[in-house]
């Protein structure tokens, strides 16, 4: 499997304002920044410190006794990451939603950024105000608005509140009507509601429905019209067509006043100009043509049908056409029959087009195509055909799928029927468990695995708060033709004037209670085809990291880094607030550990020993430590769990592709390994080779010297010179092997000086080629090489590097001197460097 990066899954993320993290805290001057937490100070002095962490201790562990000893949490306390976003009136988020025949849904901030000129300064001034006005009133209605009366109603609001002197007011007057004009008749706002899912799905249906049926019904009337031309020309190849009544019809009334019909009918030519159709086609045809004739005339205007068990709230049911609600108390069930059942009519129709189609065309075969007719039904069905059906929608609880409804589900599932299922879920909760219950009492049935187990089915997990991801999933598997799954998540109010439910639901998400993912089949075979896990905010981490600014109690401004946990998430539910309790004020221990410390460490020994918080802050703004249960730790590490399961079918942190790399390099080395001993030996052969050749060439000149018994000066100077020159060549030969090994050594020095790839490693992720493709290029069995060396900037060389899955870039010292950054850049290239 391929591994993925966490750069592969950065497009969306946590839209609370969060900064990107520093690596390590640091203090900055003291310069006040409003709405900036701080630790408080008690003036009290600590009398028992053991006590105190006795009973802390003790309550991490869930002892009842505890309880009345510690202090409890008030609802005004939220984790210190939200800090900034207690107060929602002054929120600013994604909702409304500005609804019109575009296929995606805008914010209504973005619409009127968009539609507003930038000549009108006074209206463009006050969309703020109008924002603002729309979100309040819709907060009071459940489903979508029409959007030019609510504009105008809010217009009215902002011009009343401004002021304006007669010459302003004139220019707001008309800047608004000229905004008004960019508006569709049919065009909605959406506010955030809890069943924002299922509008957002409607839009999608309509969307995709409305042009296909379009289409279709135009091939139809074309069908239709070439129906009758083959019927009419078969008539006229009839006796009826020159009979007497025929002949009249054909000249009119006027026209008989003047020719005698049966004379007329007397001298035509009764001879047909080809053989007729037969019986039997004749009747197919006309079959065919009623039924297409009686579709166009009777067509169902409903295009969605919802099944689900207590009744949707609100007018929006009763008031948009297009939507039917059926109740029934299980819905996946009866979903199952109102397919089958309106599946039966259309296949009418389709089978109805296809004859049309072949008639037309005259290559309609009895013999093969009757029988294929005559059991036509919705497995037949072509993709066109399936994508023209009205949609099904089931509307389902976690807790009922959990429990009664789970094999109706099941069987929907695998049926292969194209409904789609939304299953509405508390993401704190434990589906096995009502909401009364305690949802940390058994590991939590995660909905989104039983629905992988479904190979055939499109399974997604996302949240209203996400309504681009929301939207592409439902396009996506409106586009499958399969039985979908879709978990949603749309949160809750946090309390009475607190976070609201369009931030809860994110923090859903950024706490790994609910991550987002999407399995389609249709893309392919494997999990690196079929999943989508783009939304997660840094998904190659356990827990996403945010910047956090504090005062502590020296009124100095501290910058750290905080993890958002499935702990922080829990502060947000008024149900769990009991498995929290406030560390006292000026206390400390070395037993206190964030949870995402204590987590990552479980598996210690000396764990045990330790005490995990997390930082709260109340409205006031004291920051403080909140100790967590021993049973929201279990839940913790079972969602951790359940997120390194995503993450390894996503292809991130993947152990089986860290695996085969760490076989890889093992190989390469052993080979390179063998690869130098060999050389070694080689080299040790040749130069014992050239040993012993030279010791063989002196010993056989002394050897001639001696026997010629040549004992004159000027032989024995000859011969001592030979010999002595001959004696020399070990030490020459010896100097030269040493001076092959510096310049060895030299070249392996300047080697690693030199960027370079190892490119047996390369995975072909293309994720180097995307930085620079004239810095990186592909080899013939497409794996990376340093191409040319000047055409890129060391930082570019650099980010390929940490960007690599298999770890093959060594990005060497820089080229270029001058280039800003150097040392950083320097440092970050080390440790690939060494690899």
């Amino acid at each position: 499997m391929k591994q993925r990066k966490a750069s592969d899954y950065s497009n969306y993320e946590f839209n609370l304002g969060f900064s990107a993290p520093k690596p390590t805290d640091t203090i900055e001057p003291d310069n006040k920044i409003n709405n900036i937490p701080s630790i408080p100070q008690s003036g009290k002095q600590i009398l028992n410190n053991d006590e105190i962490l006795h009973s802390l201790r003790h309550f991490h562990l869930g002892d009842p006794s505890s309880i009345e000893t510690t202090e409890i949490v008030t609802d005004d306390y939220v984790p210190a990451l939200l800090h900034a976003y207690r107060d929602a009136s002054k929120v600013r988020y994604n909702y409304p939603l500005f609804l019109d025949s575009n296929a995606e849904a805008k914010p209504i901030s973005t619409f009127l950024q968009e539609s507003v000129n930038d000549n009108a300064r006074i209206l463009k001034d006050n969309l703020s105000r109008i924002e603002k006005y729309l979100r309040e009133t819709l907060k009071k209605t459940e489903g979508p608005t029409l959007a030019t009366p609510l504009l105008i109603e809010a217009g009215k609001a902002v011009q009343e509140e401004i002021s304006l002197d007669a010459e302003n007011n004139a220019h707001f007057e008309a800047d608004f009507n000229q905004l008004l004009t960019n508006i569709e008749p049919n065009a909605q706002i959406l506010g955030y509601g809890q069943y924002a899912a299922i509008h957002l799905l409607n839009h999608a249906i309509r969307h995709s429905l409305i042009p296909r049926r379009a289409s279709f019904k135009k091939t139809l009337e074309k069908y239709i019209l070439s129906l009758k031309t083959l019927l009419d020309i078969n008539w006229r190849q009839t006796d009826e067509s020159i009979e007497p009544k025929m002949a009249l019809d054909s000249v009119g009334d006027a026209g008989s006043r003047f020719v005698d019909p049966l004379a007329l009918s007397d001298i035509m030519d009764h001879s047909r100009g080809s053989v007729s159709m037969t019986k039997e086609r004749h009747q197919r045809i006309e079959k065919a043509l009623k039924i297409l004739e009686d579709y166009l005339q009777h067509k169902d205007s409903i295009q969605i049908k919802c099944v689900n068990k207590d009744g949707l709230s609100g007018d929006w049911v009763t008031n948009t056409p297009y939507f039917e609600e059926i109740t029934d108390p299980n819905p996946c069930a009866r979903a199952t029959g109102i397919f089958d059942q309106q599946t039966g009519l259309y296949a009418e129709v389709f089978s109805a087009a296809r004859i049309a189609h072949l008639e037309i065309n005259n290559i309609y075969d009895p013999a093969i195509h009757d029988p294929w007719f005559a059991h036509f039904s919705w497995e037949a069905f072509s993709k066109e055909e399936m994508l023209l059906l009205p949609v099904v929608i089931a509307l389902e609880s976690a807790e009922r799928v959990a429990g009664s409804a789970m094999n109706a589900l099941s069987r929907l599932l695998s049926s292969g029927r194209p409904v789609q299922v939304l299953v509405r879920l508390r993401a704190h909760g434990n589906p096995y468990t009502s909401s009364k219950q305690d949802p940390f009492h058994n590991y939590r049935l995660e909905l989104g695995y039983f629905g992988i187990s479904h190979r055939q089915a499109v399974i997604s997990q996302s949240s209203s708060a996400r309504h681009k991801h929301l939207l592409k999933q439902f396009y996506s598997a409106l586009e499958a033709t399969r039985t979908s799954l879709h978990i949603i998540n749309t949160g809750f109010q946090h309390s009475a004037h607190g976070i609201n439910a369009w931030l809860v639901s994110g923090a859903a998400l950024e706490s790994r209670a609910h991550p987002f993912f999407h399995m389609n089949p249709e893309a392919g075979d494997s999990f690196a085809d079929r999943m989508d896990f783009i939304g997660n905010p840094q998904p190659e981490l356990d827990w996403a990291l945010h910047q956090f600014t504090y005062e502590n109690q020296k009124g100095e401004l501290i910058n750290t880094e905080l993890a958002f946990t499935f702990a922080d998430y829990a502060l947000l539910i008024p149900g769990i607030r009991q498995n929290f309790r406030l560390v006292p004020i000026d206390y400390d221990s070395e037993y206190l550990t964030p949870v995402a410390i204590y987590l990552s460490d479980c598996k210690n020994k000396e764990n045990c020993k330790q005490i995990p918080f997390i930082w709260a802050t109340n409205d006031k703004g004291e920051l403080r430590k909140l100790i967590v249960s021993r049973a929201l730790i279990f839940a913790c590490k079972d969602r951790l769990t359940y997120w390194h399961s995503l993450q390894e079918m996503a292809g991130i942190q993947n152990k089986y592709v860290a695996q085969a790399i760490q076989k890889t390099q093992e190989k390469l080395q052993a080979e390179a390994e063998t690869e130098r001993k060999r050389l070694q030996a080689e080299h040790s052969e040749q130069l014992e080779q050239i040993r012993q050749q030279t010791a063989s060439e002196v010993m056989q000149r002394l050897t001639n010297v001696l026997l010629n018994l040549d004992l004159t000066a000027t032989t024995a100077t000859i011969s001592t010179t030979t010999v002595k020159s001959t004696i020399e060549e070990k030490p020459e030969i010896e100097k030269i092997e040493e001076t092959e090994e510096e310049k060895t050594e030299e070249t392996e020095e300047e080697s690693c000086e030199e960027a370079w790839i190892n490119s047996p490693l390369c995975t072909s992720c293309n994720d180097c080629t995307k930085i620079n493709a004239l810095l990186f290029l592909y080899n013939e069995d497409k794996q990376a090489y340093i191409g040319d060396i000047n055409s890129g900037t060391y930082a570019q060389m650099v980010e390929a590097a940490e960007s690599c899955p298999s770890h093959c870039i060594h990005p060497g010292k820089p080229v270029n001197p001058k280039e800003t950054g150097l040392d950083a850049l320097i440092k970050r290239a080390e440790p690939f460097n060494n690899y």
